[in-house]
């Protein structure tokens, strides 16, 4: 569920199942810490993680075009009447109520086409958040700004790493498939919702929940402990996608344990979705942060948790192929040390009913769903 098709309202209370799901800054909600393929880059200063619609944005392209083409098509139904060159005055009824149906279509069509891709064409080719232990901040690239003054960057949101920032589990539907995602609350002096973000990807069903709680204790761990007590990531995610990049992210998105029959039987649906995203991030261009931020974030040359760095890989294609060679971990995950709660599977049906295990948390305003 893309953020930015159905975005949580501000100013408005925290959904009541988000409320009643808050995740913890300290971490611990649950026996595993695993990074599921959202890091682009690590150090002791800050680690680099990609928003929710990253992953997916083929998708959100796909969509773009069907409304743009909707939108043409309204347009040229519109005008068809116009055309007729045999129209006379007993058709002007009709074609008023014509009208009233195409019109309000191509309109309705030309917005969602706005609203879909305005972040997926001639904008950027990734929205980092960036966590900065030192600072206790989230910065957030939200935005591409077509006229910014020297030093400005694009549009950067400050987030705090505080209880100011309220962090939950989202349960959303996608398609006929229930998923979960890790949402940010900030809120205003009177409890509602100032801004909304989503951080990493969606996970599907239960399953999907389980590396939820392992990816929050990921990031809980940087924060609170430094980059020296993470395991590796799955992978470092390119930030220079090439077309097999893109191919592959296509491909593993929709299985990622998927079969040889099973990719060539969608093979012609996976090619068509790298067309898809390829298009949409040649239109883009690489996000520039704030000065500000950028001297925050200095690096020093002797950082030995900057990663990745030297012979580590970088994408897909180079993380499949060093894994083959056992250069590379399989499934990188460390125990949460002290977990005294349910193993994984069962701490996860926990989190899955109406309210989750740490209910004793106290509750934000919340709205009904």
């Amino acid at each position: 569920m893309d953020e930015r098709i159905v975005p949580n309202k501000c100013g408005q209370p925290i959904p009541e199942w988000d409320s009643n799901h808050r995740l913890p800054i300290a971490g611990r909600v649950g026996p595993a810490m695993a990074d599921d393929g959202t890091i682009f880059r690590v150090n002791s200063s800050y680690m680099d993680v990609s928003d929710e619609p990253f992953c997916g944005r083929q998708w959100i392209s796909a969509a773009t075009l069907v409304a743009l083409a909707g939108c043409m098509v309204g347009l040229f139904f519109s005008m068809l009447p116009y055309l007729d060159n045999r129209l006379g005055p007993q058709d002007i009824g009709g074609s008023l109520t014509f009208l009233s149906v195409t019109v309000p279509a191509m309109f309705g069509f030309g917005y969602l086409a706005f609203r879909t891709g305005r972040d997926e064409f001639f904008s950027l080719t990734r929205r980092t958040i960036r966590f900065h232990r030192k600072e206790k901040k989230i910065f957030q690239i939200r935005r591409r700004r077509f006229f910014a003054k020297p030093g400005e960057g694009d549009i950067c949101w400050e987030v705090p790493w505080s209880d100011r920032t309220i962090f939950c589990v989202h349960k959303g539907t996608k398609t006929t498939f229930t998923n979960y995602q890790i949402m940010g609350y900030v809120l205003d002096e009177s409890g509602l919702v100032e801004r909304a973000f989503a951080i990493g990807k969606d996970w599907p069903e239960l399953p999907g929940l389980e590396y939820l709680l392992a990816q929050w204790n990921y990031y809980c761990a940087f924060m609170n402990d430094g980059p020296e007590t993470l395991p590796s990531p799955m992978l470092y995610l390119s930030e220079k996608e090439d077309v097999r990049e893109s191919f592959l992210h296509c491909m593993y998105e929709i299985d990622h344990s998927a079969g040889i029959v099973f990719r060539i039987l969608f093979m012609p649906a996976i090619l068509g979705l790298t067309c898809l995203r390829v298009l949409s991030l040649s239109t883009c261009r690489a996000p520039i942060w704030p000065d500000d931020v950028n001297r925050l974030c200095a690096v020093e040359a002797s950082d030995v948790h900057a990663q990745p760095s030297g012979k580590t890989p970088i994408g897909w294609a180079a993380t499949v192929l060093a894994k083959h060679r056992n250069e590379y971990p399989h499934f990188p995950r460390k125990e949460v040390i002290g977990w005294s709660g349910q193993s994984e599977s069962k701490n996860a049906e926990l989190w899955a009913e109406e309210v989750s295990p740490l209910n004793d948390v106290a509750p934000y305003p919340a709205r009904a769903s």
